[in-house]
């Protein structure tokens, strides 16, 4: 019997307990992707290194084995603003925290400055709870604007941005903190999902799957989150292929003028964007040591990636200047127009590194690299679903 190749499923769930198998089902965790990549057996072999009477290979020993996945999810949001992402288990498990705040929060502050505001008294009295969120000043002293919440003290109601506001905020800004849903890199207590990859009707598991993603937007193309996840490896078995529910998973809009807005480079408001990536660099490892228990662990994370933007006078934007003088600064940028399906990508510290030319249309454009810097930890990129 021939295996179709476009007949694959890919079936994702968060593990209660690390390497347990969750059991993830077609009608509840599946996952719509494309450009699928199996690698069912990463190996690691130690060649018998006999002398022999005769020349020819020596047969080796399974010194390691893992399984291995790379795909590509489409950038949207839920559908609903403050309802998860049907995707939002993969995130998780690239070592993402997930907020969730179903309903919004509004009010009058009580007090306000150029780099915080303090909120109403209704508000949440849990410290973090509104971390990583967007805040729009929609009255008042400061409106209309829109910052990214550093930190929040619930016992003082005290929220501190990223950036400063343009206008202090005072007792006369009206605020909303829309329903959203926000995942933020952590350093610690990571988490992992089990992952059934169907091919046709052969059956690839992944236990205690952890991984790393990338985000993907180019002008008059499909925004896209790459992830590439590594697992325990669990023998092949033949199953069948599972009936999945993928409606869950909404239709994205192509990046572009209309449709991609709020581009901040550096801190500068003015750029004219056609390619951004950016990669997690999680550092995922696969352990089996004595003594111990085989584990996908993650050791490290290093956010990068690459911007380019039309080019400009030095009147305009020095870009040569700040790079040369290690100027940091905010990056930011929404993908959608209708809450619920609408992406915030914001970082408050980026350094941009080694400029070159590039042509577009005729236009010359400027290529640089982006690091994204912790400020206080855990807080170098925030991806915002609104």
């Amino acid at each position: 019997m021939s295996l179709l190749t476009r007949k694959r499923a890919i079936l994702a769930k968060i593990e209660t307990t690390y390497g347990v198998d969750a059991s993830p089902t077609g009608g509840a965790n599946a996952i719509l992707m494309s450009n699928l990549t199996v690698s069912p057996m990463e190996m690691t072999l130690v060649e018998r290194a006999n002398i022999k009477a005769y020349l020819g290979n020596n047969p080796s020993v399974l010194a390691a084995i893992y399984a291995k996945l790379a795909f590509d999810v489409e950038m949207a949001g839920s559908g609903t603003a403050g309802t998860v992402p049907a995707y939002g288990v993969l995130l998780r498990a690239c070592g993402l925290s997930e907020t969730i705040l179903a309903t919004a929060v509004t009010g009058t502050a009580t007090a306000g400055s150029l780099t915080s505001i303090t909120l109403a008294a209704p508000a949440s009295s849990v410290d973090g709870a509104y971390n990583g969120m967007t805040i729009a000043l929609t009255g008042g002293s400061a409106s209309p604007a829109t910052a990214v919440i550093a930190s929040y003290v619930g016992a003082t109601k005290v929220a501190t941005f990223t950036t400063p506001l343009a206008v202090a905020a005072d007792v006369t800004t009206v605020y909303s903190i829309g329903a959203q849903v926000v995942y933020q890199p952590i350093s610690t207590s990571f988490e992992s999902v089990t992952v059934t990859c169907v091919v046709d009707t052969v059956v690839h598991k992944l236990l205690g799957a952890r991984g790393t993603v990338q985000v993907k937007m180019t002008a008059q193309g499909i925004p896209m989150f790459s992830f590439t996840l590594s697992g325990l490896y669990v023998d092949v078995a033949d199953g069948t292929t599972p009936a999945v529910t993928l409606s869950a998973f909404k239709a994205p809009l192509a990046v572009n003028n209309r449709n991609t807005t709020g581009l901040v480079v550096a801190g500068f408001a003015g750029a004219v964007g056609s390619d951004m990536s950016f990669d997690f660099g999680n550092n995922v490892v696969f352990r089996s040591l004595v003594g111990g228990s085989e584990t996908v662990i993650i050791t490290d994370r290093k956010v990068s990636g690459s911007i380019t933007a039309e080019a400009t006078t030095v009147a305009a934007q020095n870009w040569w200047l700040n790079i040369k003088n290690v100027l940091l600064g905010p990056f930011s940028v929404t993908q959608g127009t209708v809450a619920g399906n609408k992406v915030k990508i914001d970082a408050p510290s980026v350094q941009l590194t080694t400029p070159a030319y590039a042509d577009k249309d005729g236009i010359t454009m400027l290529t640089t690299k982006a690091d994204m810097i912790p400020v206080n930890g855990n807080d170098e990129i925030t991806l915002c679903f609104l």
